[in-house]
């Protein structure tokens, strides 16, 4: 199925970080100049991003694709395979182990 392409990732974000590490995933991922997300992030449809209720140190971070194609087009860019900026930035404001997982949609 050629369908649309969840990641959910999560990590350990140190004290005192939390306001910069959130001020960082949506200056990276929110337009916030009337354009759509996939205009910035190619395939992007949508990103959440969560906080445990158990552990406040622990966020999610969500990513819906257009499809698996265009979330590999991401991880393939040589700046996303080096760790890329978002990344490298978001690893210095956690305990640097960011885990992640795909999943392919298959209703909604």
């Amino acid at each position: 199925m050629a369908g649309m392409f969840l990641t959910i990732s999560r990590a350990h974000v140190k004290a005192g970080s939390e306001g910069e590490a959130r001020s960082l995933l949506e200056a990276q991922l929110l337009p916030g100049d009337g354009k759509k997300l996939g205009d910035v992030v190619p395939g992007l449809v949508g990103f959440g991003l969560m906080r445990a209720k158990k552990d406040p140190s622990m966020y999610g971070i969500a990513t819906v694709w257009e499809s698996e194609s265009d979330f590999d087009k991401l991880a393939t860019n040589l700046e996303a395979a080096s760790g890329g900026t978002l990344v490298a930035k978001l690893k210095e404001l956690t305990d640097g182990e960011i885990k992640g997982e795909g999943f392919y949609i298959e209703s909604l």
